[in-house]
């Protein structure tokens, strides 16, 4: 019995994302921009899970497994790229007002990328996101999300990979942009 209501609170505190901190302090503000290479900070099953240890990109945060890749057309200069099914990264962000919001994602995928979607409290929020084939890895396209629904205050947004596509991967993610819906 014991056993299970460790296991349950280990699950229940990954899921809710208690044990990640801003990353560089700085929580994300909604409406806004959030880098993708601006996960949380925390440990490995805290702040992120990436399926191998080895970062494949950049050293752009220090030791991580989160592969960053380093980018001349993303907007900060790095993306999120090898992503694989079963990864997610967390982003704590602070939503200023409850409502609709439109969301851009530039990404990239050469063939067919895979599907991921964003979840806050172990709820979808995005649906699906599908990554179509951009043409090659090295070019991005903007993709839009309408009427994501989102609660005012402070949330982890999980960024969860679900399938990979015909690319072998979930694809390249550079950033998340939320815009509120006007009325």
């Amino acid at each position: 019995m014991k056993l299970i209501l460790c296991a349950s609170l280990i699950l229940t505190t990954a899921l809710l994302g208690a044990g990640s901190k801003p990353h560089k302090g700085k929580v994300h503000e909604i409406p806004g921009k959030i880098e993708a290479e601006h996960y949380d900070e925390g440990e490995p099953g805290v702040a992120y899970h990436d399926v191998d240890e080895k970062n494949h990109g950049a050293d752009y945060r220090g030791p991580t497994q989160v592969d960053i890749e380093k980018r001349p057309d993303a907007s900060n200069g790095h993306g999120i790229g090898w992503t694989r099914e079963g990864e997610w990264l967390h982003y704590t962000v602070e939503v200023k007002e409850t409502g609709a919001y439109s969301l851009e994602i530039p990404v990239a995928s050469n063939k067919k990328g895979g599907v991921f979607h964003l979840e806050i409290k172990g709820k979808n929020v995005t649906g699906p996101i599908h990554i179509p084939d951009t043409g090659g890895w090295q070019i991005l396209k903007l993709l839009k999300i309408e009427k994501v629904k989102l609660t005012k205050g402070r949330h982890v947004i999980r960024a969860v990979m679900v399938k990979k596509g015909a690319s072998g991967s979930i694809g390249d993610i550079d950033y998340f942009k939320f815009e509120k819906t006007k009325k």
